[in-house]
């Protein structure tokens, strides 16, 4: 996937660019892709690009930079034009915003959706890029909103879901299934394997929205192959273990894990987190987590 940073310049191929932040790339956000697709195929075959942040907006990311760049390439999108979201761009007026934009990608068409705002103060709006567009011969397209759940879908919906531990509406929300991705940790006391249940070990990056601490059905492909699994999300007081992790045993398979990079795909909540008093009492309760992911 190809990444073009912000004031980097380049400009490549026509294309169609997507304007927004896409944090979750939500229903919303897919409809925005969509057409932006649509309008690159009727434009004679243009690039399709996407803008998003290397950092946070507000607040932690649903999906980390190169989450979000993985889901744009799985739906088809040909690059991604990024830009940090610090102190210097926030003082970037709109006009300015927009030239420099057209200066780094050569832009045929913006595609945005009827609340996107940008520019210093959010003052740029759908009005003011349309304007910019017919004085610079580039179409605009501004879409209607999506709703989900008798609201608009939002990244701040996600994040509610996200707090309530609620990972199916989640998914629904999000047009699939809601994943964290990382590197299995190769440190630790590798615990689980000695009590029989060897697990994959993801530290989560500070910047990523936290999820409700609890025990999870999930799945991960492994070796080319789907296997259910249960998960830890957080900390594990029966080995007085407080830092956040989410620990996953992945039923049925014998690989090692270690050092390799993993998706994890959230299914639904089972549980809250519990302190046994023995490595057999929380044997006895993963057995039973099990059974109910079979």
């Amino acid at each position: 996937m190809r990444i073009v940073r912000y004031g980097a310049g380049g400009r490549g191929a026509p294309c169609v660019l997507l304007l927004g932040y896409f944090d979750g790339v939500h229903l919303g956000h897919r409809a925005l892709i969509a057409a932006a697709k649509d309008i690159a195929r009727r434009l004679g075959g243009c690039d399709v690009g996407i803008m998003t942040f290397y950092d946070g907006k507000k607040g932690g990311q649903i999906y980390l930079f190169e989450e979000r760049v993985w889901i744009f390439q799985s739906l088809g999108i040909d690059f991604v034009y990024a830009a940090s979201f610090d102190e210097k761009f926030r003082s970037v007026s709109a006009e300015d915003f927009l030239s420099q934009t057209v200066q780094d990608v050569c832009v045929r068409a913006f595609v945005c959706g009827k609340d996107f705002t940008f520019g210093n103060g959010a003052r740029g709006n759908s009005q003011t890029l349309k304007d910019f567009g017919k004085r610079n011969n580039i179409s605009v397209f501004v879409e209607d909103l999506v709703e989900f759940g008798g609201e608009k879908a939002a990244a701040t919906q996600a994040k509610r879901y996200l707090d309530e531990g609620n990972v199916a509406a989640l998914g629904d929300l999000l047009g699939g299934k809601y994943f964290i991705s990382g590197k299995v940790s190769t440190e630790g006391r590798h615990v689980g394997r000695k009590i029989g249940f060897p697990t994959a070990n993801l530290h989560l990056s500070t910047e990523k929205y936290p999820l409700r601490c609890g025990v999870y059905a999930v799945h991960a492909e492994l070796d080319e192959k789907e296997y259910r699994g249960i998960a830890n999300f957080g900390p594990r007081p029966t080995f007085e273990d407080g830092r956040i992790v989410l620990e996953a045993y992945f039923d049925g398979y014998g690989g090692d894990l270690y050092g390799k990079d993993l998706r994890v795909y959230f299914d639904e909540y089972l549980r809250d987190i519990q302190k046994f008093d023995s490595a057999e009492q929380l044997c006895a309760q993963l057995n039973k987590d099990l059974e109910k992911i079979r």
